[in-house]
């Protein structure tokens, strides 16, 4: 089981990207298919079943939180630098815009519960507002993060799942305060736990370190004009070898995954500067301004002048 102190309550800046990938994935039971969801216009609870080594969803991003809880077996998860090991009762916290998917093992068959919401949707009373935004002070703006609610309390968070389930399915003119009430009790079991945990989050098997110090690398230095050889050495590996392995453990291409990194970053660039898009786009790596450009327009929907002006 993955051991993980809960981190509630960190600001982050978080912004929607839909980046397209290779791979391909079961279906997971919504009407929207296995490209996974643009928006939600309510807060939303699936349970579905994954396996066949490949990507719940392959590397994407979404404008609203996510939930999820592995109920059954065993996968692989990347949340943006690192990937880990889940086990049976782990979750994981996603907040808006952060690059994330699941990997299963050939033969390994999953049940997964995920939620889906905004903030908007919560109409917290004044003490739960208090309660969740105590340590940030900036409002229900949480930082991803993966852990374990201590086994003695799985029966518990179960329970609330399979409450929020029938709701989500059965959707009449209550259901929609009844999804408040259970996701607000799930948020703030969250709370509780916070101090319960001391441990920090268990990584990928040493096997795979590599890839590890590969993501982290790109992360700490995605601003300068890296290249294959240069990332697969930092791992110790081949060009060659390291690229199929990449692919592998976090689901993308090195290119693909240097290029999500550099595009987040300048995306929020837009949003909190008063630069140039071309010094935006040397800023983040990106050599070549119209390449910037047309990658941003691609990815976003919307030119960067067009995403600054309306990034709704």
């Amino acid at each position: 089981m993955l051991k993980v102190l809960f981190f509630c309550g960190i600001l982050t800046v978080s912004m929607s990207v839909d980046l397209k990938s290779e791979g391909a994935a079961m279906d997971i039971t919504t009407k929207k298919g296995r490209r996974g969801r643009k928006d939600i216009d309510r807060i939303i609870v699936e349970k579905g079943r994954r396996g066949d080594f490949s990507p719940l969803q392959p590397d994407h991003y979404h404008s609203f939180y996510e939930i999820f809880y592995l109920w059954s077996g065993s996968c692989r998860f990347l949340l943006k630098d690192t990937v880990y090991q889940m086990e049976s009762g782990d979750l994981v916290f996603i907040a808006p815009g952060e690059l994330h998917h699941s990997l299963y093992s050939a033969g390994e068959v999953c049940e997964i519960v995920m939620i889906y919401f905004k903030e908007e949707y919560l109409h917290l009373s004044d003490w739960s507002a208090d309660s969740l935004t105590s340590i940030s002070g900036q409002g229900l703006q949480l930082h991803s993060f993966m852990g374990s609610v201590p086994t003695v309390y799985q029966e518990y968070l179960r329970s609330l799942l399979t409450r929020m389930l029938t709701e989500n399915s059965r959707f009449d003119q209550y259901s929609e305060h009844f999804e408040r009430c259970y996701l607000e009790e799930l948020l703030l079991m969250l709370m509780r736990h916070s101090v319960m945990n001391e441990k920090e989050p268990d990584l990928l098997n040493s096997r795979d370190a590599d890839i590890l110090l590969a993501t982290k690398y790109i992360y700490n230095n995605f601003r300068k004009p890296l290249t294959l050889e240069e990332v697969s050495s930092v791992a110790s590996l081949s060009p060659t070898y390291f690229s199929k392995k990449f692919k592998l453990i976090t689901g993308m291409g090195f290119k693909e995954y240097l290029n999500y990194v550099r595009l987040k970053h300048a995306q929020t660039a837009l949003l909190t500067t008063n630069s140039s898009i071309t010094d935006i786009a040397l800023e983040y790596g990106f050599n070549d301004s119209n390449y910037f450009k047309d990658l941003f327009k691609k990815v976003y929907g919307k030119s960067p002048r067009e995403y600054r002006k309306n990034p709704d």
